[in-house]
């Protein structure tokens, strides 16, 4: 039998070891500064499971994140770390832990808690609670001629042909950068779910991440901010991903292409994207020269009686600023 109950701070010595294991090579203090106490939607929350003899089994939290539905601010939250000690593994602990959260969003006055989970935690979460609430896909654009396997000859054609000509440009984003105020502002008008990308997001969410693997940029058209977009080199720098893009209306491709002509003065070979299913065919990505690399599901979980917006496929905007949590640190 295991009781599944909330962490106070006196559990924060268990909530650390269990980051710990299951992030070797994790620097503890910096996320637990940055992830569970500085965010701007709120500090985490987070459940253990405790054994019969006291030992603390496994964890899981929420990390609140202020959502926008149509028109209003709501609060939602990302789920995540997520562990089992190994010696506890196949009880139907991960269950027990996403019901518990589950039954305290009303108390917490969380509308819904999404991501798109590892394949691991796919079933517990549905177990607990979630739906799966359509496909999140991974949209992949070659920026040369090696990504193709086109003979050495052909590589610098084939990267010219490929190269985009936009007409804006990518300008290093600042602490609370009010251009991303503005940005986001003029966006939201077009989302109808989606997490708050304003200058406080930014700066915490990639500007303050203890890896500082993500850098930030304001996109901009003739002096006029047009979108905000964060980057990350991963696969060696092989990859570089559009961690996040938020466009103005009408500006998305514009943005898109202007990413990736940055990209192209980069060593690496393909950019790649996070969307959802229904928003990617919405933004016509193949338009862009991006192709569907494989899906993975997208989950939400409301609580007994929420509000079934969330759950909406064709409403959400998603993108990696939701999932990808600095797992560097």
């Amino acid at each position: 039998m295991f009781d599944v109950r909330e962490a106070t701070a006196a559990d924060r010595p268990h909530v650390e070891a269990l980051i710990a294991e299951m992030i070797p090579g994790c620097d503890v203090a910096a996320r637990m500064r940055w992830l569970y106490e500085s965010n701007p939607g709120g500090p985490a929350i987070t459940w253990l499971a405790v054994a019969a003899t006291g030992e603390v089994a496994g964890c899981t939290s929420f990390f609140p994140f202020r959502l926008w539905l149509d028109g209003e601010e709501k609060l939602g939250a990302l789920g995540g770390d997520g562990y089992v000690r190994p010696a506890f593994r196949r009880r139907g602990i991960g269950a027990l832990l996403h019901k518990a959260s589950r039954d305290a969003m009303p108390r917490h006055d969380i509308s819904c808690m999404y991501g798109a989970p590892g394949a691991m935690n796919v079933t517990p979460l549905k177990h607990g609670g979630s739906r799966e609430s359509g496909q999140v896909v991974r949209w992949v654009r070659p920026l040369r001629g090696e990504a193709l396997h086109v003979p050495a000859p052909l590589a610098s054609a084939v990267a010219w042909a490929l190269k985009p000509r936009p007409r804006a440009r990518l300008v290093p984003a600042v602490a609370n950068d009010p251009r991303i105020d503005g940005v986001w502002e003029a966006a939201r008008g077009g989302l109808r779910l989606a997490a708050i990308r304003d200058g406080a997001f930014y700066t915490w969410r990639f500007q303050n991440a203890p890896a500082g693997r993500q850098p930030t940029f304001v996109i901009i058209d003739h002096d006029r901010p047009i979108g905000a977009c964060a980057l990350e080199p991963i696969d060696g720098g092989r990859i570089l991903r559009i961690v996040d893009l938020l466009a103005v209306p009408g500006e998305w491709r514009t943005c898109l292409l202007s990413i990736v002509d940055y990209c192209t003065a980069t060593s690496a070979e393909l950019v790649d994207i996070k969307l959802l299913e229904r928003d990617s065919q919405r933004r016509s990505m193949y338009r862009s020269l991006f192709v569907d690399r494989g899906k993975k599901p997208f989950l939400c979980m409301i609580p007994p009686g929420g509000d079934r917006r969330f759950v909406d496929p064709k409403r959400w905007f998603y993108t990696n600023a939701d999932s990808d949590l600095d797992d560097h640190t």
